[in-house]
């Protein structure tokens, strides 16, 4: 890439952190020295942010929505807001499909305020892969200590025994792969799998998941050439993944994998989706209601998502 790359950031929750954060990253000389950006949301709520923050700064921002400055509530549930929310990310997104930026990252919604603007999606991951008419779309959380991915996503613990499927474990492990090859650029990545029982199932003692499903999957994988181990007890696994044993851990659902990378990488864990056709990060948190427009928030992640954003967009260029 022979010039910076444009990055889109759409403003999330007006009634979130989104617009504390991302005007505070857009402040940071490092994020304004890496990549051009642009904000899909409001004008004058993200200069309202600015002035909250205390901040002079100039920012291009594209308006594309009905939601101004005036229907601010910081801190509360809102159908409007929620609407706003999905302009901004399906704006961002056709942007990014016509080439027009070179990523995007996109600030934290409130599902219960999209669900009522009549969104059924259950997160930014569904909803990208609807939008962008992808295949597939997995989550990886990227930190300085490792990267996670996950088979199954936002769903009810109850629910995911019945969606750990051998053909969904080898996708994802297939596209954790080329991922890694492709965008992250490491040659020969190194990967484990989490077992999904206590014990990784203690051969069959607490569960046949892995038996039928895991095992199967993982050594299709080797066959395959892919550097893989697994399935392994995720209580043990992770310590070892802490200590940088391999380049990614693929868990079975939500919890396993992200409360141990929220323990280390919390403030500047990376949300990256996998297998769109536009490259999307986020930061790893969520809208926090409860500091919302007090001046409070830190913008470590974002600024951290941005800098994965535009570190991904060179190297799909390359």
């Amino acid at each position: 890439m022979s010039k910076r790359p444009i990055i889109g950031i759409t403003m999330g929750d007006p009634n979130g952190i989104g617009p504390e954060v991302i005007v505070k990253a857009l402040h940071s000389a490092e994020v304004r020295e890496l990549c051009e950006t642009v904000v899909f949301g409001d004008a004058e709520i993200i200069q309202a942010a600015a002035d909250n923050a205390g901040l002079n700064i100039n920012i291009k921002v594209e308006n594309c929505s009905a939601f101004g400055k005036d229907d601010l509530n910081p801190g509360s549930i809102d159908k409007k807001a929620g609407q706003a929310s999905l302009d901004y990310i399906s704006t961002a997104v056709n942007s990014a499909l016509a080439k027009n930026i070179d990523a995007v990252v996109t600030a934290p919604i409130s599902k219960e305020s999209t669900h009522l603007a009549g969104s059924a999606y259950p997160g930014h991951t569904e909803m990208l892969k609807d939008f962008t008419g992808a295949d597939q779309a997995i989550m990886m959380f990227e930190g300085p200590r490792f990267k996670v991915m996950l088979v199954t996503i936002h769903t009810a613990l109850a629910n995911v025994p019945g969606l750990i499927t051998k053909d969904r474990v080898t996708s994802t492990i297939k596209l954790t792969h080329d991922s890694l090859i492709n965008l992250f650029k490491i040659s020969d990545p190194k990967i484990v799998v989490c077992g999904l029982n206590p014990h990784a199932g203690e051969s069959g003692a607490f569960g046949d998941e892995e038996i039928n499903h895991i095992i199967p999957s993982v050594e299709e994988a080797k066959k395959m050439g892919i550097n893989i181990e697994g399935p392994l007890p995720a209580d043990t696994l992770f310590y070892y993944a802490n200590q940088g044993k391999w380049d990614a851990v693929i868990a079975m659902y939500h919890d396993q994998g992200l409360i141990p990378f929220k323990m280390v990488s919390f403030d500047e864990g990376v949300n990256i989706t996998l297998g769109l056709p536009i490259i999307r990060t986020s930061p790893d948190h969520g809208t926090a209601y409860d500091i919302a427009w007090k001046g409070k928030a830190d913008p470590s992640s974002m600024i951290a998502a941005i800098k994965v954003a535009a570190r991904l967009a060179i190297n799909k260029s390359a």
